[in-house]
């Protein structure tokens, strides 16, 4: 197969693959919402004066940064209905969305701990370095976006499922690297220009915040809790 009949199948199925990419994209925003509200719910709760409430928010925060996202997905595959009923009506539950689901998991952990230390951050006055959590979250995004090719192993059309339909549909296994290659630009172009954007505004942040005399960190119920640990006999 020559270079420009390679050319002219990839550019034929561009639309395909295209709209498969753009379910990739939806599952990762959909997991970053759903986790960073209840992310923030738990970094929130880990702030608050009462031990018993710092305790339980932090050991869910561990527990979501410790379950493996690809069990999860299955786990969540097999145990929500395809559709359910109500009032007489039947309503289907999206692959995608149980994908969104999984994804979201490690993005409450990762939210709980990284908003926990900025918002101590801003109740210090620390502005700046509070404002480092952005850069951060969207940086978190773009490893969402990545591991989101994860969906394809339920059934979702995503862009890693739509190039097995390309290379059985074309036929011939040369196709098949050229059509992994033109998934990856998928990911390449997204990816790299938010990931270097934010790169940047992290540097000029800490850059700032490097001479900016830092306020005392007001110490948590959490924090406390530990130094109370360490300290018994």
């Amino acid at each position: 197969m020559t270079p420009i009949e390679i050319a002219h199948i990839l550019v034929v199925w561009t639309p395909f693959l295209a709209g498969g990419f753009v379910w990739n994209i939806l599952i990762s925003l959909v997991a970053m919402v759903i986790g960073t509200v209840l992310g923030a719910a738990l970094a929130r709760l880990r702030l608050a004066r009462r031990k018993s409430i710092a305790r339980a928010s932090l050991v869910v925060t561990e527990l979501t940064r410790n379950i493996p996202t690809f069990v999860f997905l299955f786990y969540l595959a097999f145990l929500i209905p395809a559709e359910f009923e109500v009032s007489g009506q039947i309503y289907l539950f999206p692959a995608w969305l149980k994908a969104a689901l999984a994804l979201s998991v490690a993005v409450v952990g990762f939210v709980s701990d990284n908003l926990f230390v900025a918002w101590q951050h801003w109740r210090s006055d620390n502005h700046l370095a509070a404002l480092l959590f952005i850069p951060s979250w969207t940086m978190y995004l773009l490893i969402i976006v990545m591991a989101s090719s994860t969906a394809s192993v339920i059934g979702v059309g995503e862009i890693v499922s739509r190039c097995n339909v390309v290379i059985a549909a074309v036929g011939g296994d040369e196709m098949m690297i050229w059509v992994y290659a033109y998934a990856i630009s998928y990911f390449f172009g997204f990816c790299f220009p938010l990931n270097w954007a934010m790169g940047r505004v992290k540097q000029r942040l800490l850059a700032r915040v490097s001479t900016t005399p830092l306020q005392p960190v007001e110490r948590s119920t959490e924090e406390r809790l530990e130094i109370n640990g360490r300290n018994l006999p």
